[in-house]
């Protein structure tokens, strides 16, 4: 069935249940431009029963809401419960390259990472290396992962921790990086010796 333009009352859509993004960075400036200029790009949903689900718009959508708007202008096209989750992901990484936690926490969410890198990679329009980059960046700690998210630190250092196969090696090695803030070049050394056994001091 062809894509469908309409207005749709906004208490008809649900947005939580697609694993979208969840930072929805200055949406002050957004709700500035739609009351202006009005919605100019209309969100993308999905029929869902009597009601309809959010695919693409999650910060467009917000903006509306806050602004208490009764309606708003949405594609409805029908796809299945798997494309919507990828046409969500594909359509984060055209706006705003996103941060690599938030892609994991996102490949964590449509259960990828028990497919081969070339299956996960095909599906999702990446390539098998970034499926394994992002394979060992999902199995840091939650901690890890989330100062990545904050900006604490980069994703270069964080997966060289992921070369460390102990949890509590990464741990430790996360610590020494915030006390010491070490260059890449000396942490990935540092890295080989704690795998070599020659680093009990940090």
């Amino acid at each position: 069935m062809a894509d469908i333009l309409t207005d749709i009352p906004i208490d008809q859509i649900d947005a939580r249940k697609l694993p979208l993004r969840e930072r929805l960075n200055n949406i002050e400036v957004l709700m500035q431009s739609i009351q202006r200029f009005g919605l100019i790009e209309p969100v993308v949903v999905t029929p869902s029963g009597e009601r309809y689900q959010l695919i693409v718009g999650r910060r467009r959508f917000e903006a509306c809401q806050r602004l208490s708007l009764p309606s708003i202008s949405a594609i409805v096209r029908r796809v299945s419960p798997e494309r919507a989750a990828e046409l969500s992901y594909q359509s984060n990484l055209q706006i705003d390259p996103i941060n690599i936690a938030d892609e994991v926490d996102f490949l964590r969410k449509i259960e990828v990472f028990h497919q081969p890198d070339q299956d996960a990679a095909s599906q999702l329009g990446m390539t098998p290396e970034e499926v394994a980059v992002a394979r060992r960046f999902s199995r840091l700690p939650p901690p890890i992962r989330e100062a990545v998210r904050t900006g604490e630190i980069d994703e270069r250092r964080a997966l060289a921790l992921s070369r460390l196969s102990l949890e509590t090696e990464q741990t430790r090695m996360f610590r020494y990086i915030r006390e010491n803030d070490p260059p890449v070049n000396e942490l990935e050394t540092l890295i080989d010796k704690v795998r070599n056994g020659n680093a009990p001091y940090v």
